[in-house]
C-alpha cells in the first residue's frame, strides 16, 4: 500500500476512534479580566538554549502566550488583562488530567505554580474568577507524538504507522476530557486550541508526507473534538510545514534544524500567536 493510500485509510478510520459531541458554532466572547494559559511546553514559551542558561520562568517571555497577550494589551477591552500561565513543559494530555505536572515535581519553577494535576489547577481558577476568565488557551498532544517518536526510536515513518490509532484513541479521550470540563467550568468562556505543528519534516519526502499526514490526522480529530464544545482551533501545520519554500520555512519557525529542538522559534511562536488571534476574532478590537 503507498503512503499516501495509507493516510487515506486511517482518516477514514479517524471517524471511528471517537465520537464527539454535535458541532457547535464557537460563540464570539470578549476578552476578560484574565487569560487563562494551560497546557505543555509551547504554552509555557519553552526553548533549550534558554533552560540551560536559566530556567527561571522570566527567561521565559517569547512564548505564543506573551506575544497574544501583548497584542491584546493593546486594544480597549485587555488593556488591563492579567495572565495566568499553568503551561508544564512535558505534559501529555494523560498528565494533565491526572498530574502532577513532572517538571514542576522535579524542582522546576512554573510561570505559575500549582499542586496536583494541571486540570484540577484550572478548574480550581475558573471556579475562583466564574465570569472572569477569557481566553483560556490550550496547548496539549505534542508530547503524546513525542512518546511515541521515542518509543520507535526516532522518526520511523512505519512504527509510527502502526501505533496511530492508539495514539488517535488515547488523544481524542483525553482531549474530549479536558474540553468538556473546561467547557463545563467555564460556559461562556472563549476556548481556543492549539493544534500541532511537524517538527520532524525536514527529512526525505516521503518522510515528511508520512508525518506530516500523521500530524494532520491529529489535527483532524482535535477539531472534531474541539466543535462539540465551541472550541476555536489554531492549526500551525500549514504555517509551519506546508508552506513554501519547505524545510527553510519550517527551520526558521523551529529550532530543530540548528540544534535539534523541537520548539518553536521566536519567530514560530509569533506565528502561533497570529493564529490564535485570527482564531480570535479579536482583531474586531484593534484600532
Amino acid at each position: 500500500m503507498s503512503a499516501r493510500r495509507r493516510w487515506l485509510v486511517m482518516a477514514g478510520l479517524l471517524a471511528c476512534v471517537a465520537a464527539p459531541a454535535a458541532a457547535q458554532d464557537p460563540l464570539f466572547s470578549a476578552p476578560k479580566g484574565y487569560v487563562l494559559a494551560l497546557g505543555d511546553s509551547l504554552t509555557f514559551g519553552f526553548q533549550e538554549s534558554k533552560f540551560l542558561a536559566n530556567p527561571d520562568p522570566t527567561n521565559f517571555t517569547t512564548g505564543f502566550v506573551d506575544d497574544f497577550v501583548n497584542r491584546l494589551s493593546a486594544t480597549p477591552p485587555g488593556r488591563d488583562v492579567r495572565v495566568v500561565n499553568f503551561g508544564c513543559p512535558g505534559e501529555t494530555t494523560f498528565s494533565f488530567l491526572a498530574g502532577p505536572c513532572a517538571y514542576h515535581a522535579f524542582g522546576l519553577p512554573l510561570h505559575d505554580d500549582y499542586a496536583g494535576s494541571q486540570m484540577a489547577a484550572a478548574e480550581a481558577f475558573l471556579a475562583a474568577h466564574r465570569g472572569h476568565v477569557g481566553p483560556i488557551l490550550i496547548s496539549l498532544g505534542a508530547n503524546d507524538i513525542l512518546a511515541a517518536v521515542t518509543a520507535c526510536g526516532g522518526v520511523n515513518p512505519q512504527c509510527l504507522n502502526a501505533q496511530l490509532p492508539g495514539i488517535l484513541a488515547a488523544v481524542a479521550a483525553n482531549y474530549e476530557t479536558v474540553f468538556a470540563r473546561l467547557r463545563a467550568a467555564a460556559p461562556d468562556a472563549e476556548i481556543i486550541a492549539v493544534a500541532l505543528y511537524n517538527p520532524y519534516a525536514v527529512f526525505d519526502a516521503q518522510t515528511n508526507a508520512a508525518t506530516n499526514g500523521l500530524t494532520a490526522i491529529i489535527n483532524q480529530e482535535i477539531g472534531m473534538l474541539a466543535a462539540g464544545f465551541r472550541v476555536r482551533v489554531a492549526d500551525p501545520l500549514v504555517a509551519f510545514d506546508l508552506t513554501p519554500p519547505q524545510p527553510a520555512r519550517l527551520c526558521s519557525l523551529t529550532l530543530f534544524c540548528g540544534s535539534g529542538d523541537i520548539h518553536a522559534s521566536d519567530a514560530g511562536y509569533q506565528e502561533i500567536a497570529g493564529l490564535i488571534w485570527a482564531a480570535s476574532g479579536y482583531a474586531r478590537f484593534e484600532r
